[in-house]
Order: C-alpha cells, then structure tokens, then sequence
C-alpha cells in the first residue's frame, strides 16, 4: 500500500455495531397488514419533511468505502445516514469510517435490499443516491398498493414481494417465515395478482 492509500485508511479496532438503535431486527409483521400501512404513512410524513429541508447529499468517492477508510466522503456519508435516520447525530461528522458507521451502513443495506456487507461498493452509493423526492414517489405509491391489496387475505396467505425477491408465510396476522425467492425477469415479468392457492408444487422435475 503506498503511502496516500495508507492515509485514507485509519486504524479502526473499536467496536460499536452492538448498539441496538443500530440494528434491523427481523419483523413478524406482515407486508400486506394495517400496521404496514400505518408505518408507511408515517414514512410519508417524514420524507416529504425531508424533500422539503432540501433533501440528502449524494455520496461520491473514486474507491469503496469500508471500515478503518479516512475520507471527506464519509463526512458526506455520515451526513447521508443521519437524514435518513439510520445514524445518529450525535455520532457527529468525522472523516473516519468507524464501526458505527459501519452499522448503519448495514442497517441501510438491509432495508433496500442489499447484502448487509456493511461496505460501500456500487450497488450502495446507487441506493444512497437515490433523491429523497423519488423515495417519496415510491412510498407513495406503495401506500395505494398496501391499501388495495391488504384486505380480506384471510388467517393464512403467502406474499411474494417481487421487487424484494422475497416471500413470506402468514398465519394468524404474523409472518412464520421467510424465504428468499427470484421471480420474473425483465423480458417475462411476474404479474401482480391475488389467487386461492390449492395445490403446491415442490422441487419440479427440470431438465437442463
């Protein structure tokens, strides 16, 4: 490593990521349910309050941020993090990409859908990038989606998320389990529907 790169990374030992407001623990409430209507509500409020105070900065740097990185991006970074609430302010606005930074990094990670690596490759910044107005869109959206689609589902239903690629089992108003799932493709999308299962078929016959 030459001398400017071991600049930019700083030694980082210290744990933190254990704070519980820095985790995501795993939900049992339904995506199709009235308290995910309700909290997606409450996102709404909050985000356009965002939009309104002009946003969140968009986070560049020519190299992955990590663990131990010394970079006026994570300044940017921590920044990013707190307006979307998944930092503290009090954690402040060093240069240094510390573990609480890393979990936070990985609680963001978690909630979009991405592997919880707790770095920022490509696929991270492009989700950190995102403007706050378009999430506002999205949420929005989503609202009239959970309204329409979270009614007389019964004690037991399966969803599948398809832009999450996940499906989750529901019995009795909480979710039983969770499983990763890949459905559609761009060329061969999955239609949104509502259908009575009545037959399940596991590991099918396929020939390569």
């Amino acid at each position: 490593m030459d001398s400017a790169r071991a600049e930019e990374q700083a030694e980082w030992a210290q744990r933190y990521d254990a704070d519980a407001r820095l985790t995501v623990s795993r939900s049992t409430t339904p995506i199709l349910s009235e308290q995910t209507v309700v909290a997606t509500e409450t996102a709404i409020d909050r985000f356009r309050n965002i939009v309104a105070n002009g946003g969140w900065p968009q986070v560049s740097s020519s190299h992955q941020l990590k663990l131990g990185t010394n970079s006026p991006a994570v300044s940017v970074l921590r920044k990013r993090l707190i307006i979307s609430g998944d930092i503290g302010s009090e954690t402040g606005a060093s240069p240094i990409f510390d573990s609480y930074v890393e979990a936070a990094v990985r609680r963001f990670q978690a909630r979009h859908g991405i592997i919880e690596t707790g770095v920022v490759n490509q696929q991270t910044f492009t989700a950190f990038n995102v403007p706050a107005e378009t999430r506002l869109r999205q949420l929005e959206t989503n609202l009239v989606r959970l309204r329409s689609f979270s009614k007389d589902l019964g004690n037991r239903y399966v969803t599948a998320n398809i832009p999450a690629a996940q499906v989750e089992t529901v019995e009795n108003g909480a979710v039983v389990t969770h499983h990763i799932a890949g459905v559609g493709k761009i060329d061969r999308q999955s239609p949104v529907m509502q259908t009575k299962a009545i037959q399940i078929n596991f590991n099918p016959f396929w020939t390569v």
